[in-house]
């Protein structure tokens, strides 16, 4: 069995891999040849202040590829200033997210990996993907409001997917806003450019990505424009308006967003996953765009959202079965006998 760490995932997987990774196994999902667990969230109080402890379970499996996964997070979770951060308390002031990739075939572990790189790869490359399904085909000009982790990731997906002229970003913070562009456009030979406003950025803009951890609006409905795809992976980015006025919503997939258990004491924000008035029961999925089984953008004038929620096992089974095989090729991890992992009692 192999371990391998985020600096192996980083030096292995690219953006095109996951991206072709995901749309791979959303077809597959579609065709009713993979499956998805419901996630499943587990929280109680901490000792510290305005803390909880969060336990998140999610998984899938894929009979194309062999696989079955499992991701679990073990956070401490602080809602200060209207914003969800995960605390790195771990010892080393790290955090802990695993995936478990098994064999369906013989059940057993195949690999185990750290989250993290795989985690904004895929949330990425899935909002490339809804791109390439409900964007126009000749939108090149690209607004990002986020200049955090999950933004960088957007970007670097967004400019494997397609051409552009150009990514307007802006973040409240100057200086972390200035930071970012320069690495980006290192990394993707794009020019990013960073302004002062959110509507500077997204104004004439064919693909909008809302990538941030804020816990209130970035981007009002009066900032759409005809042809314009906007896409959120956090539903109190968006007002309301924006998702329910579209031409076409669509979302990650149509269960419920979270099934949350919690201890006595717990108080979570509201509609952390949810946007207030939008049937996710009518809308179409990422996946049966992908297949051709809902219509994507039928015309150049449609205003498009995609709601990047919920977090699915099978953007982890996707991506984790792609970071095996080029591991297994590269002879890159450490291998540990699988018998550490298995027993010879029936569970």
């Amino acid at each position: 069995m192999l371990i391998l760490s985020n600096e192996d995932a980083e030096a292995l997987l690219t953006m095109g891999d996951c991206i072709a990774a995901l749309e791979h196994d959303f077809r597959e999902l579609a065709h009713g040849r993979a499956a998805n667990a419901t996630r499943a969230d587990v929280v109680t109080t901490t000792s510290r202040p305005d803390t909880v402890y969060s336990l998140k379970l999610m998984g899938a499996v894929v009979q194309a590829t062999g696989v079955g996964v499992v991701r679990l997070n073990s956070d401490i979770l602080s809602f200060a200033n209207k914003r969800q951060v995960k605390l790195p308390l771990a010892p080393g002031n790290r955090y802990t997210g695993l995936v478990l990739l098994f064999s369906i075939e013989t059940g057993e572990p195949l690999a185990i990996f750290p989250d993290g790189i795989l985690q904004r790869m895929r949330v990425g490359a899935t909002s490339a993907l809804g791109a390439k399904y409900l964007a126009r085909s000749d939108a090149n000009t690209v607004a990002v409001i986020g200049a955090g982790w999950q933004a960088g990731g957007h970007v670097m997906a967004i400019a494997a997917l397609r051409k552009l002229d150009e990514i307007r970003v802006y973040s409240p913070t100057a200086d972390k806003r200035v930071a970012f562009c320069r690495e980006m456009e290192e990394i993707t030979g794009v020019k990013v450019r960073g302004v002062a406003t959110p509507e500077e950025a997204v104004r004439g803009a064919g693909i909008v990505l809302c990538a941030t951890n804020a816990s209130q609006h970035v981007f009002s409905k009066n900032w759409v424009e005809p042809g314009m795809y906007v896409c959120t992976i956090r539903g109190p980015e968006l007002e309301p308006g924006v998702v329910l006025d579209a031409d076409i919503a669509a979302v990650n997939d149509r269960t419920v967003h979270e099934n949350v258990s919690v201890t006595q004491g717990v108080v979570l924000p509201k509609n952390r996953h949810t946007i207030a008035g939008f049937d996710v029961k009518t809308a179409p999925t990422l996946a049966e765009l992908i297949a051709g089984k809902a219509p994507g953008r039928s015309n150049a004038a449609q205003k498009t959202v995609f709601v990047n929620l919920p977090g699915l096992g099978l953007q982890f089974a996707a991506v984790g079965a792609a970071l095996y095989r080029k591991a297994l090729a590269a002879k890159r991890g450490h291998e540990l006998p699988t018998e550490w992992f298995t027993e010879d009692v029936v569970p």
